[in-house]
């Protein structure tokens, strides 16, 4: 039986939700939670979230992966998905926080043509070089993200992500990868959501999941709870549910449409998976976003 770990997995610091955002990005500013915590963030990771931390004013302590770092401003840290993080900030600290869900950060690998974005590894940046362009850019992705409507939100946002992720290609200096430093656990979560994310249309079952990673279903089961207190036919229909709102957000298509798009044979079982993890219909869904942003 594997253990339960006392380090929390959340969606962000101080909130209990672990799902991911329908916008795969979120952004603010990195005062917003250090204050509110004392400039104390302890340690806790994000499944599915790979996050920038762009210092841009104070200085702190960051420990990754147990890995003590004294980080002063300007500077850019990179932290992927599951990596146990906490900060010490000085209190005069100033800067912006993206992050990036795991899906999103796929796509972008598969532009780029990379096996491995730097986006998607521990990293340390001293900004010197380019730091008016990072700035900048930060500026307008936090500005779209914050004031934009939904009228061609969506593409804006990625095309301002491929650009940081460009700006990181060009001027990373320093590589951290922690594919060693992880339990065998983190591993095995690791793949299995790429794996999830890579065939969630195709409704695999958890024992084909298992047996592709080398594992048995109960120990799959075991890992996932210990990392983020969910089975692992959670996680696979979390994945579904997260597909059906950005279509229901983002595309004109009909429920019809986006159930067969998302491999449901049968609309009708499709609206009974979305309203038994929602308690919503998906028109009653696609309605309140409606009424909320008229």
């Amino acid at each position: 039986m594997v253990k339960t770990t006392k380090i929390p997995t959340i969606l962000f610091y101080g909130e209990s939700e672990q799902s991911v955002t329908p916008d795969l990005l979120h952004c603010e500013s990195l005062i917003t939670r250090s204050q509110i915590h004392k400039f104390e963030i302890k340690p806790h990771r994000h499944h599915d979230l790979n996050q920038i931390f762009y210092l841009k004013q104070g200085s702190g302590e960051a420990n990754i992966d147990g890995v003590l770092t004294t980080v002063t401003a300007p500077c850019l840290i990179v932290i992927p998905a599951m990596c146990v993080h906490d900060f010490l900030w000085s209190k005069n600290v100033e800067g912006t926080v993206i992050s990036i869900a795991s899906p999103l950060l796929e796509v972008i690998e598969k532009e780029f043509k990379k096996e491995q974005l730097i986006i998607d590894s521990i990293t340390l940046i001293a900004v010197d070089k380019g730091r008016v362009e990072l700035e900048g850019l930060l500026d307008v992705l936090v500005s779209e993200y914050q004031y934009s409507s939904f009228d061609l939100r969506e593409q804006a946002l990625k095309s301002l992500i491929n650009l940081l992720a460009i700006w990181l290609e060009r001027h990373a200096p320093i590589r951290l990868n922690t594919v060693t430093q992880q339990s065998k656990s983190a591993q095995y979560f690791n793949q299995f959501t790429q794996l999830i994310n890579r065939d969630f249309i195709t409704h695999r079952k958890c024992d084909s999941y298992a047996k592709e990673l080398g594992i048995t279903a109960p120990y799959l089961n075991n890992v996932c709870h210990q990392l983020v207190g969910k089975n692992a036919q959670q996680l696979c229909h979390e994945r579904l549910l997260l597909e059906a709102k950005r279509s229901l957000i983002y595309t004109v298509l009909s429920i019809s449409e986006i159930a067969y798009e998302l491999g449901f044979n049968d609309p009708a079982y499709f609206t009974r998976f979305f309203k038994r993890q929602t308690g919503l219909s998906p028109k009653a869904f696609r309605n309140n976003l409606s009424l909320k942003s008229s």
